[in-house]
């Protein structure tokens, strides 16, 4: 059950509201990822859901002696929320609902039995509940056995809970890596013969659950999920007659990196996809601007880095090598680490010492290289020009700190000057 702390941290925000309900002779469950979290001893996660025998309307009269706060937009869908202070809370009548097959909205019938509404939840390990006052456990469906077996199982047939919604396959995906669940047969054979429900959910919506997936320390479970469940090609049409390997595996090793998901987006769509190819499959997918623009930084990098390093091999000098290596961090060196990554994802590491040798300029001149010491303004007081020819002045710098390495203002200075009397004679 829950930690002392927890169940005091639980009463301090929300006791008066439990005791509202029980002294208007209604019953009050936690429900949910917080119930699930607690168990499993990660403390109180996120916002609060209560299920309860009150109706929509009883259950705002309640809340408004307690809340700051409270709104009615889910009313139709039995959901009333509220806060007070910092803690919010969305109380919900018990549910027994059902779905038209070309929609993910349900036809809500409100219950007055909470395993009936338990019974409508995803998995098992979120269809357990705790009840207030008294904090007794209910757990029909044996969730909690789930939890500590690492299963991840329905609490009615899966054929049925994802045809009603089918982003719960998506879910499923996510589950397996957050909570390192092994998902039964039933459920897997569930989602190969229920795919072609996810055509009646929106993009956004399949996004969003992409989104969580990828933004956890370790999502790799859930990306072989999808592959293993053919959701991925369905998801990712480049990868539905694919012969590479999907990189699952190295998704896990950059949680470090700046933007991990668009990172993570990049490795997933580079051993199937061109840079334009994977912009379109992001577009389709409603992924914002930023992080398909990232993608695409990352996949151009990853393609110009694997290309120095050959270059680089065939040159044989280390002043060409420094050159190459400048070009790099110049053009791409906000992504070069994602980029390094990614092609050791594709089993196409760069290789020894021209790896060595990026990380020795990119550590000694990199900062440097991404810009020039003097703007447009400065050349046209140093020249005495204007127009085309400053623009033309500043490529020429770019080339020089290429070739030659970072410079200061006045070198860069004296190099215009020098250049600009050698043109005149």
């Amino acid at each position: 059950m829950l930690s002392d702390d927890d169940r005091r941290e639980l009463l301090e925000r929300i006791e008066p509201l439990a005791a509202a309900f029980a002294d208007a002779g209604y019953r009050f469950f936690l429900v949910g990822g917080l119930v699930r979290d607690a168990l499993l001893g990660h403390g109180l996660t996120g916002d609060i859901d209560i299920t309860t025998d009150a109706i929509p309307d009883r259950i705002a009269e309640l809340a408004a002696g307690w809340a700051d706060t409270v709104w009615d937009q889910g009313k139709r869908f039995g959901t009333i929320g509220a806060r007070r202070g910092s803690t919010t809370v969305e109380i919900t009548t018990h549910r027994a609902e059902s779905y038209d097959s070309g929609s993910r909205k349900p036809h809500v019938r409100f219950s007055d039995d909470v395993a009936t509404d338990l019974s409508r939840r995803d998995f098992t390990v979120n269809a357990m509940a705790i009840e207030l006052p008294g904090w007794a456990l209910l757990d029909p469906f044996d969730g909690l056995t789930d939890l500590a077996a690492g299963v991840l199982r329905t609490p009615s047939p899966p054929e049925g809970l994802f045809a009603d919604d089918p982003l719960r396959m998506l879910r499923a995906a996510r589950f397996s890596a957050q909570l390192s669940l092994i998902a039964t047969s039933e459920l897997v054979a569930a989602v190969r013969s229920s795919r072609p429900r996810l055509a009646i959910v929106s993009r956004e919506r399949i996004e969003a659950e992409l989104t969580k997936l990828l933004e956890l320390p370790q999502p790799s479970a859930g990306v072989r999920f999808l592959y293993d469940t053919g959701l991925l090609g369905d998801l990712l049409p480049p990868w539905r007659h694919a012969d590479a390997a999907v990189p699952a595996a190295a998704l896990d090793d950059v949680a470090d990196l700046s933007d991990p998901v668009a990172v993570r987006w990049a490795i997933l769509l580079g051993p199937v996809c061109d840079e334009a190819a994977a912009t379109r499959c992001l577009s389709a997918l409603r992924c914002d601007n930023a992080t398909r623009r990232k993608a695409a930084a990352i996949l151009r990098a990853a393609r110009a880095l694997e290309a120095a390093a050959e270059a680089a091999t065939a040159l044989g000098d280390d002043a060409a090598w420094r050159m190459t290596a400048r070009q790099l961090i110049a053009d791409h060196e906000p992504e070069l680490d994602a980029a390094a990554a990614s092609l050791a994802a594709w089993g196409r590491a760069v290789h020894e010492p021209f790896a060595s040798l990026l990380a020795e300029v990119r550590a000694d001149e990199g900062a440097s290289l991404r810009h020039l010491p003097i703007d447009g303004r400065r050349v046209m007081e140093v020249l005495g020009i204007s127009g085309p020819a400053v623009g033309e002045a500043l490529e020429w710098l770019r080339i020089q700190q290429i070739e030659r390495g970072p410079l200061d203002a006045d070198e860069a200075c004296r190099l215009l000057t020098a250049r600009n009397q050698g043109r005149e004679h």
